[in-house]
């Protein structure tokens, strides 16, 4: 039994009588009385909420995706005669923030509601709903009956595959301007054929096919696309600098989902792909492949990637795949930029690996130190911090720029641009025929 505020007003202004009733003999039995009667009212009002009959449903998407608010469904079933007022609360893994917490519902008689919020979990991996809470208010309103309907459920949470989701419900690769990928196309300055159409305003000259042109009597324009079949490899760091949190997910959240995108787009575009998973050694590695069946597994490598509490060992990586790859690739390395000792050691053996493939390394601005820099430090402790900042974002610079040469691309970038500016790299490099 939970005691509403009603219930305590009215406790309360029985008590003021209560204290003239030493002044008024008389008036102390009429209080007792009414006490009783408050009192009895209120466990009546908990038997009435007690028996009401509920049935409580919890509706789950068949996965989340990590750092996205997906919704969740909580069906209740009031099987009873008259209204019922109820306050439900639903038990998340630990990790995940849903809004709204709890929320009062309305229930009328034999009818069926629901209630929707939004959960969004802060990791990747495998997780456990527990039970759904309800305090069901008795019609008088005094008291509370609070129940607890067993609705343990395990849900995996994955990366943030909502742009896959999009560009595939597209059903084509045209031009997706609202997913940002302007460029998301297989037409472009490739070396192969791909169809005649009119000649649109913006098109060389030389992309006009002069004999289609007489034939149809208006001038055509020849389309190519970017070369098929290439291969790509996308190596995740999943070392201690990639734990570090950036808006809300860790840098290896961040990277994990570009890594995933941009499979799909390259396996859309009839690539094969592979993956590298590296620490302080490489902790899985999938050779390239083509068709969704790579990507699938791809995905099921990465969704439960953790970071390593261990320094990342560039050359341990560099050398795997100087043994393992043996086609000229596209290397697309998601990695942090932030320890200047460590990403140091990643500069000699990445450029050596560009006489044979096309390195582009990918990394996430540290948006914590950009804001911390942009803000005037009140005093000495705050000042101590801005200098820190400041030389650990200009190491970053200084280090950027050696690992951008010998070849070797180079993209630092926010952390909601990550996704696809490694998609719109990628297929500049295809476009521009470098594999």
């Amino acid at each position: 039994m939970i005691p509403t505020p009603r219930l305590w007003v009215l406790l309360a202004l029985l008590a003021l009588p209560m204290m003239l009733a030493g002044f008024s003999p008389g008036l102390g039995g009429a209080v007792l009385a009414l006490d009783a009667l408050v009192l009895a009212l209120a466990g009546m009002d908990f038997l009435s909420a007690r028996r009401a009959r509920l049935e409580v449903h919890r509706v789950l998407p068949a996965r989340l995706n990590v750092g996205v608010a997906n919704k969740v469904v909580v069906r209740l079933i009031h099987r009873g005669g008259g209204a019922v007022q109820v306050r439900v609360r639903d038990d998340v893994p630990d990790g995940f923030d849903a809004v709204p917490d709890e929320a009062p519902l309305h229930l009328p008689a034999q009818s069926e509601s629901r209630w929707v919020y939004r959960v969004t979990p802060g990791k990747r991996g495998r997780f456990q709903f527990g039970d759904v809470h309800l305090r069901v208010r008795g019609p008088l309103g005094l008291v509370s009956h609070e129940r607890v309907f067993p609705a343990v459920q395990s849900i995996a949470v994955y990366p943030d595959l909502r742009g896959a989701n999009r560009l595939l419900l597209s059903g084509a690769a045209l031009d997706l301007v609202n997913l940002g990928l302007r460029q998301l196309r297989r037409d472009g300055r490739g070396s192969e054929f791909a169809r005649l159409r009119d000649y649109a305003q913006g098109d060389s000259v030389r992309e006009v096919d002069w004999k289609a042109t007489a034939r149809r009597g208006r001038p055509v324009t020849r389309v190519l696309e970017s070369e098929r079949s290439q291969s790509i490899l996308i190596c995740v760091d999943a070392g201690r600098s990639m734990a570090a949190q950036v808006d809300g997910l860790t840098k290896l959240d961040h990277a994990v989902n570009a890594a995933l995108f941009l499979a799909f787009v390259a396996v859309r575009n009839g690539d094969r792909v592979g993956l590298a998973v590296f620490a302080d050694g490489v902790k899985a590695y999938l050779p390239p492949a083509a068709g969704r069946t790579q990507y699938r597994k791809m995905v099921d490598m990465l969704y439960a990637t953790t970071p390593s509490l261990t320094y990342v060992d560039y050359l341990a990586l560099f050398k795997e795949l100087n043994l393992r790859l043996t086609r000229r690739s596209l290397l697309c390395v998601f990695t942090d930029f932030l320890d200047e000792e460590q990403a140091s050691t990643m500069v000699a053996p990445l450029h050596r690996l560009a006489r044979r493939h096309v390195p582009l390394c990918l990394s996430v601005k540290d948006t914590a130190l950009q804001k911390l820099l942009r803000t005037p430090p009140p005093g000495p402790e705050e000042a101590f911090q801005h200098a820190v900042a400041s030389e650990l974002l200009s190491d970053r610079e200084v280090l950027k720029a050696r690992v951008s040469q010998g070849g070797v691309q180079m993209l630092d970038v926010q952390p909601d641009e990550l996704s696809l500016a490694a998609v719109n790299r990628y297929l500049d490099i295809k476009a521009r025929g470098v594999l």
